[in-house]
């Protein structure tokens, strides 16, 4: 169980919608029969379990959660 906690912890809000999509494209298939619907749900929904979203992380950041972000401002000083 605990295992399982430690697995939907590490989700981000990204996961999280890719999943609400998949289920509502599901619930849009089951109601329409459109196939569109159904092949969108299974792509989004191996998405969000595998955590598959760009192609070799091309769109993932540097941020980690337990980093907090720090601005560094310098004085400006004219020469």
């Amino acid at each position: 169980m605990k295992q399982i906690k430690n697995y939907f912890k590490n989700w981000d809000s990204a996961r999280i919608i890719r999943v609400v999509l998949a289920v509502s494209l599901g619930i849009a298939y089951y109601f329409n029969r459109e196939t569109l619907f159904i092949f969108a749900a299974v792509v989004l929904s191996i998405q969000a379990i595998f955590n598959l979203s760009c192609p070799g992380g091309s769109c993932g950041t540097n941020y980690s959660k337990t980093e907090k972000p720090t601005i560094k401002i310098d004085k400006y000083e004219p020469k």
